[in-house]
């Protein structure tokens, strides 16, 4: 299952751990601002708004993807992560600094934060990618470590964007250009960042974890050509001001279209038929990446402000869906794999970890979640709704990575190793 994986190679649990247990506290604080205002969550370019906006792509999304790729760069590279608990330290010290620095910064309308958050974010993400990127490049080579390296260099295009807005925040100073750089900036990062590097893992553990045929070559081939060439396209596009910018969306919507319908398909007919609830989270997050699709082309067409921001939820939920998916399967897998390498025959297996009722419960209220939410976009009571089971939601996650954790430290302190029999 787990051939041309470099396991040995695998960072420690605290490094990837500390990423994942600030997710749900950041959810929660999200869920927070939804419940008190929801109204101005809803408003374009509301302080909450943009506040929420952050706390979901930087706190939610953004956090725990960078600790998935302190993960993923050691086992599918093969080439490990130097220094992998300091700079894990570092990066998510800044990061965690940088989010709640810029997220008070809309609140609050205070220059001083601009300033905090675009130094403390610019170190954490533009470190991550000096890091890891090197390791990218020559040794072992696939397309989920070419998807990697598009999501990195975008990531790192989506932070310098960030940071030139940010400082116009700070001086309460907008060029021309605002527009054009705010576009580029949510482009480079829902794209080049989120659906290529969920894309690039899809391309490994749906096949892997859930035994199903390969993508095509031609699309792990091309994929990431295809996204890289179209965002590079749209932002001379964008910089120029020339016409047409749909156009560059409609590409990137039809090769998101062609994903789901492929990834769909694989789930389908996958080989290893067992009930499996990352299963369910993945076809939820293929459903939203798929209604967000279409209300996003009904906008281009309607100029609806309610499609823009339903397509935005949708898109936000489905790399969620996609998140708690990997989840569910990566921190049991971690507890179980470096307590089973120390040598602890009584190492749990990966099911008592994190028992199914518990995965199920995260599943059924992020689906209740959606639900209310998505419908809260045109009937604005259900948003409260929805932030209430939100926040249960994210309460259940943090609830099972600190037990997983707990067990794997009580392990590591009572469980017995084959050496000393």
């Amino acid at each position: 299952m787990y051939n041309g994986l470099s396991l040995d190679q695998a960072p420690p649990l605290s490094v990837v751990i500390r990423f994942f247990l600030t997710v749900p506290l950041f959810g929660l604080a999200l869920c927070m601002i939804l419940f008190l205002d929801p109204i101005a969550v809803l408003t374009p370019n509301h302080p909450l708004s943009l506040a929420a906006i952050h706390l979901m792509f930087l706190g939610v999304i953004t956090m725990s993807m960078i600790g998935a790729l302190f993960q993923m760069q050691s086992v599918l590279g093969g080439r490990p992560i130097p220094a992998p608990l300091g700079n894990a330290f570092l990066i998510h010290l800044f990061l965690v600094i940088g989010i709640l620095s810029l997220s008070g910064a809309f609140i609050y309308t205070q220059p001083i934060l601009f300033v905090i958050a675009s130094i403390a974010l610019g170190a954490s993400i533009l470190h991550s990618a000096n890091l890891i990127l090197p390791l990218l490049f020559g040794g072992v080579t696939h397309d989920t470590l070419r998807g990697m390296r598009l999501a990195l260099i975008a990531l790192s295009l989506t932070a310098i964007l960030g940071i030139v807005m940010a400082s116009e925040y700070a001086n309460e100073s907008f060029s021309a250009a605002h527009d054009a750089l705010r576009n580029a900036h949510y482009s480079l990062g829902l794209i080049g960042w989120v659906a290529a590097l969920i894309i690039a893992v899809a391309f490994q553990v749906v096949e892997m974890f859930y035994v199903t045929a390969s993508y095509s070559s031609w699309c792990k081939r091309n994929a990431f050509k295809v996204i890289a060439v179209t965002l590079i396209l749209k932002l001379i596009w964008l910089i120029i001001a020339w016409p047409f910018v749909w156009v560059f969306d409609l590409v990137i919507g039809a090769l998101l279209v062609g994903f789901v319908a492929t990834t769909v398909k694989r789930l389908k007919e996958r080989k290893r038929r067992v009930s499996d609830v990352s299963i369910w989270l993945w076809a939820s997050g293929m459903v939203l990446l798929t209604l967000s699709i279409l209300t996003y082309a009904l906008f281009n067409i309607t100029l609806n402000a309610s499609l823009l921001s339903f397509a935005l939820i949708a898109f936000a939920l489905f790399a969620l869906a996609i998140i708690l998916a990997m989840m569910g399967k990566i921190v049991p897998f971690l507890v179980w794999f470096h307590l089973n390498s120390a040598g602890f025959m009584d190492a749990p297996i990966m099911s008592n970890i994190i028992p199914t009722q518990r995965v199920k419960g995260v599943f059924w209220l992020f689906a209740i979640t959606s639900v209310l939410i998505l419908s809260g976009v045109f009937y604005p009571p259900l948003l409260q709704l929805g932030a209430l089971s939100g926040g249960a939601m994210f309460t259940l996650l943090l609830i099972n990575l600190i037990k997983a954790l707990k067990l794997y430290r009580y392990t590591l302190v009572h469980g017995t190793r084959f050496e000393q029999i």
